[in-house]
């Protein structure tokens, strides 16, 4: 189980056990009780100016201002912030995110009490007197709120887990509920009453506090609701939302059972289903409706003079995608209300037999590996389009939340090897180091005081993790700022979530064997989640964005274009892409069903318009698994690839066409499965099912002329001024750059360097 789903377990544990609200303790802190020395904390502050922030552009990326000074962007959270805010500090770090829930403070209609916040904030002053603050404001309608509204609480298709419904409270030292990022029993997202007197709570929240001391340290909010806090949707796994105001929205709702079945195996087919693909349209586009609604609250309180971020935008590893998924990301992107995305990375766990859960080597089910997402030596990958965030000029903020060798329980995401304090440090080297060479922000969050974990103190706070933080932060401080960070990337892996409306839906798999994972559905887990295990190993830099991101400026920039699953295109969307291609000279790598599926209806011809192939749709379930038979001078490559379950429908090239190129057939009955040719003007490669392995790829990259920065299919990740490489495998490589770059930890710049390294060493470079 991931962190969230250990949260949930211990959350079923106590059932619906009424919890009381239990106010911080600060003995141990050596803290006075008295509340008023306690808020004298935040008095002092009196006198000095407003904070402000903005996300700024500049030298090639988006970049965090606070007080018009150019800062860092690495930040600390937790799960008991007072306890681990001195180690932190200590690790470098300046900016700190704590949870702040209004719930609390919303104690009847129209009436707030924020004492308890001040009380909070005060106390992390005491502890640290110049911290810095951007909280995360979580947006939960209180109990007394919801007993007086049932009319406007999520209703579900399916039953719910009585323990998942009015569950009792289980409070941190900001008072903060976890159960409440669970509860079932909760305001609908569609309700405008919530909308409406949560937002005038969030008003009345945000006055108090640019009037008070605080004002000048606190830098933005994060504003965080609905399950686990990321606007997943509540109670994803009960097939929400059947309540009056979702009917209002986005009705009529379809019944349970024609949400979970399609009339055509892995698509639902736009003639027959039309409705269920609209409904889940505007049931996502009401998430995203949703969340602007807060954000301009926000800025509209703060005068925009402070950053607003949320958790959004997610892609890869959206859990229970089509209730839950961020399905309509184009508001998100597109306000001038959001500054900057925040996600937890990569969460993917093993599915090779008789590993540990908290393992995460990915193989397919013809055994290839693919790579390793946490842990030493994994790749650590976004889930968010990070290339597609700063084109829409959003700071991208990575949550790194990997348990160490200080947390004994093994059911944490730590990855492989975290429980050793090489282990761990080498975990943590890489998600820092990413973040540097990427030229995003994070923070760090740990969940050691959570009653589930049994670390009993915070994740990171022990002297080899501190030194390393530290080490992190201090050249991030000093060398940011003077690093151009724009893309270098000549491979773009391109998505578009709207084709996950109208596919099979994510319980089709249950009970998702071979997975690893639960609640996620056959593209999801294997087209996007899987593959992403092996784009990142290529061994050169990738560019994640959205199909609609594309711009005819691509076509000279990229030279090797990945599209995973574009299966749902308009016949505008599809001339648009087709222009783009058109004459580029590129790669371009197609899988499964590209443009099969427009909103009136299934167009084999669309698809054949696009990838200049022909084909025979294969309504009899077989194997997704292609025999592959590549023979070239830098490669032999004898073997299958893809996924031994059945599933329809399947497509397969036809005619007598000499310019194309079979490299594969469907493994059960023939039919070519795997073919290029060259089309106006661009290589155009067809897959019929996927993970492709990472060794297709780097032959794929080295004919298309991409630049590989590593001799091994290592993970890299790069700027214009920064790269940071973890390897793959144990020995010698030759890096290649395609500018002179020095070692971080000092060294002569160079275009070329040989290194020899272990399974999970991570280096980095710098532009001097």
């Amino acid at each position: 189980m991931n962190r969230r789903d250990a949260l949930r377990s211990f959350s079923i544990a106590i059932g619906a056990t009424a919890v009381p609200y239990l106010r911080p303790r600060y003995e141990y802190l050596d803290l006075p009780l008295d509340d008023q020395d306690i808020l004298n904390h935040i008095e002092r502050l009196r006198g000095e100016p407003k904070a402000s922030s903005a996300i700024r552009v500049e030298r090639g990326g988006p970049r965090l201002f606070v007080n018009g000074k150019e800062e860092y962007p690495l930040l600390a959270g937790s799960s008991g912030l007072i306890h681990t805010i001195r180690s932190f500090k200590a690790s470098g770090i300046k900016f700190f995110h704590p949870l702040i829930s209004l719930e609390n403070g919303w104690v009847g209609p129209g009436k707030y009490d924020w004492d308890s916040v001040d009380r909070y904030f005060a106390t992390l002053l005491s502890i640290v007197p110049d911290a810095f603050f951007l909280p995360r404001l979580h947006l939960y309608a209180p109990s007394w709120w919801k007993d007086a509204h049932p009319e406007e609480l999520v209703q579900y298709g399916l039953a719910v887990d009585k323990t998942q419904y009015k569950m009792g409270r289980m409070t941190i030292d900001s008072g903060f509920d976890w159960n409440c990022v669970f509860d079932a029993y909760a305001a609908s997202l569609a309700s405008d009453v919530w909308k409406s007197e949560m937002g005038e709570a969030l008003r009345d929240y945000l006055r108090h506090f640019e009037e008070s001391p605080l004002r000048s340290r606190i830098i933005g909010y994060h504003l965080s609701g609905a399950m686990t806090a990321e606007w997943h949707h509540t109670g994803s796994r009960y097939l929400p939302d059947y309540s009056k105001p979702m009917q209002r929205v986005a009705g009529p709702v379809p019944s349970a059972e024609a949400r979970m079945r399609t009339t055509s195996g892995l698509l639902r087919d736009p003639e027959r289903e039309r409705d269920i693909i609209e409904f889940y349209r505007k049931f996502h586009e009401n998430t995203a409706d949703t969340v602007l609604h807060f954000a301009r609250i926000m800025k509209e309180e703060t005068q925009r003079n402070l950053i607003t971020g949320v958790f959004f935008c997610y892609v890869l590893e959206n859990v229970c995608i089509q209730e839950a998924g961020h399905l309509v990301p184009e508001k998100i992107l597109n306000s001038d209300d959001i500054d900057y995305l925040a996600s937890p990375y990569t969460y993917q766990h093993s599915n090779v037999p008789g590993n540990p859960r908290w393992e995460s080597d990915v193989v397919d089910d013809a055994g290839n590996w693919l790579g390793r997402a946490r842990g030493v030596g994994g790749d650590g990958g976004y889930r968010t389009l990070l290339e597609s965030l700063r084109r829409h000029k959003k700071l991208f903020i990575s949550e790194m939340d990997p348990s160490t060798y200080l947390e004994p329980e093994k059911t944490t995401e730590g990855g492989s090897g975290f429980s050793t304090v090489e282990g761990t440090l080498r975990i943590l080297r890489r998600d820092l180091a990413q973040v540097f060479a990427n030229g995003n922000g994070g923070w760090l969050f740990e969940f050691g005081h959570v009653p589930t974990f049994k670390a009993n103190k915070g994740w990171y706070d022990d002297a080899p993790m501190i030194q390393e933080i530290r080490r992190w932060s201090e050249l991030g401080q000093k060398t940011r700022s003077k690093l151009d960070t724009r893309s270098v990337a000549e491979i773009a892996a391109v998505y578009d979530v709207k084709s996950f409306l109208a596919t099979q839906h994510w319980k089709a798999e249950e009970p998702w064997k071979g997975f690893g994972i639960s609640i996620s559905d056959f593209f999801n887990h294997w087209i996007v989640n899987s593959q992403a295990r092996t784009l990142h190993r290529i061994g050169s830099p990738v560019d994640f964005l959205y199909r609609f991101d594309l711009t005819s400026i691509d076509a000279s920039r990229y030279k090797l274009f990945f599209m995973p699953n574009l299966f749902h295109l308009t016949s505008e969307e599809a001339k648009h892409l087709k222009a783009i291609l058109r004459g580029s000279g590129a790669t371009v790598v197609w899988l499964y069903a590209p443009g099969y599926i427009t909103p009136e209806r299934f167009d084999l011809a669309q698809m054949e318009g696009l990838t200049g192939f022909t084909f025979k749709r294969i309504d009899e379930p077989g194997p997704m698994m292609i025999d592959c038979k590549i023979d070239e001078p830098e490669l032999k490559f004898f073997r299958q690839f893809g996924v031994k379950k059945e599933h329809f429908p399947r497509f397969a090239v036809t005619g007598d066409d000499p310019s194309v190129h079979p490299l594969g057939q469907w493994a059960d009955k023939g039919g070519i499965a795997f073919a290029w040719r060259e089309y106006e003007g661009f290589k155009s490669f067809y897959v019929g099912t996927g993970p492709v392995p990472v060794e297709i790829l780097r032959l794929l990259a080295a004919e298309s002329g991409v630049h590989l920065w590593s001799s091994k299919p290592d993970n890299i990740r790069a700027t214009r001024d920064a790269a940071m490489i973890v390897a793959s495998d144990h020995g010698e490589r030759l890096l290649r750059f395609p500018q002179p770059l020095a070692p971080a930890e000092g060294g002569v710049p160079a275009k070329e360097h040989e290194l020899q390294m272990d399974f999970g060493d991570v280096r980095v470079f710098v532009k001097k």
